[in-house]
């Protein structure tokens, strides 16, 4: 039985501060060193409950393109929580979403709001379902829903599942979107093309990061996926942003959205507004250790 008959959370993204792959299991899934990093943009997840209407989910979203059947991952994490849980919906429950993170991006739009459905029924059904079991379930939705569960700085290995955390960054990010997108599947076909990858300074990276210093870290900066991919519309939107004052700028996940680091949001918000004339999706955002945030609720 159902807590609340309204529930509204936000469910934040994430950007890739480096992504390396490191090897393949033989069931094919490839290994991972990924540092993972929530940031202070989000969608929105409104769940309502009509207690008098039929069993069942509805998903109402007003963004073309968006899926409101059962392959939406809201739904299946729906499903798969009122399974684990051993619960009914109760009646109608309708999950509005407001989609403010882009799709084929790398930031883990879907995973976020994958995550935030499991921790929103969590609440919304006062079942108390360990954090733990959360990713666990997650886990089975998709390699980066476990993070999104847990949230802030991680070191994500194996297939993203294997975490631990790490101190957060202080700077801000602007976020730019070119105007081209990027299957995961065909990224990683395009990574198993290349006959020498490069690899990362993994230990770098790290004490570069323990140290608190960004000019440091942002030399260590490394995504795979750019030279897998090779986009030049990435390629461009990494030189508009060092152009406009980024200590460094990086592919997010395998693409197509592009991350500039920066001191501070005043910088961030300079050149923002200069990259906003020219590219449709640019935000300014920061770290947060958040991965999901109530709004509010109503009995």
């Amino acid at each position: 039985m159902a807590l609340y008959n309204n529930l509204k959370v936000k469910a934040y993204g994430k950007v890739n501060l480096l992504l390396d792959i490191v090897g393949r299991r033989d069931d094919g899934y490839h290994m991972l060193n990924t540092v993972m990093q929530t940031v202070s943009l989000y969608d929105t997840l409104e769940l309502s409950l009509d207690e008098n209407a039929d069993e069942g989910i509805e998903l109402v979203c007003d963004k073309e393109g968006f899926p409101l059947d059962n392959s939406n991952l809201i739904w299946k994490a729906a499903e798969l929580f009122k399974d684990f849980a051993h619960i009914n919906y109760g009646g109608k429950l309708t999950v509005k979403v407001e989609k403010n993170l882009p799709s084929q991006a790398g930031m883990g739009g879907g995973s976020a709001d994958a995550a935030a459905m499991l921790k929103a029924m969590n609440t919304f059904y006062g079942t108390l379902i360990y954090e733990d079991d959360l990713c666990d379930l997650g886990a089975k939705l998709g390699a980066d829903v476990p993070f999104c569960i847990k949230g802030g700085t991680r070191l994500c290995q194996g297939v993203g599942e294997i975490m631990n955390k790490l101190p957060s960054p202080e700077c801000a990010f602007v976020i730019i979107k070119p105007n081209v997108s990027v299957s995961t599947p065909e990224a990683y076909r395009r990574y198993d093309l290349l006959k020498e990858p490069r690899r990362c300074d993994l230990d770098y990276f790290l004490k570069a990061l323990a140290s608190g210093n960004i000019f440091s870290t942002s030399i260590y900066l490394f995504n795979i996926f750019e030279d897998a991919i090779d986009l030049p519309e990435v390629s461009q939107a990494k030189q508009r942003l060092r152009e406009c004052g980024a200590l460094a700028s990086l592919m997010t996940g395998s693409g197509s959205a592009v991350f500039g680091v920066f001191e501070n949001k005043d910088y961030a918000a300079q050149a923002a507004a200069r990259l906003e004339q020219e590219y449709d999706f640019c935000k300014v955002c920061t770290p947060t250790d958040k991965s999901y945030d109530l709004v509010w609720v109503n009995k």
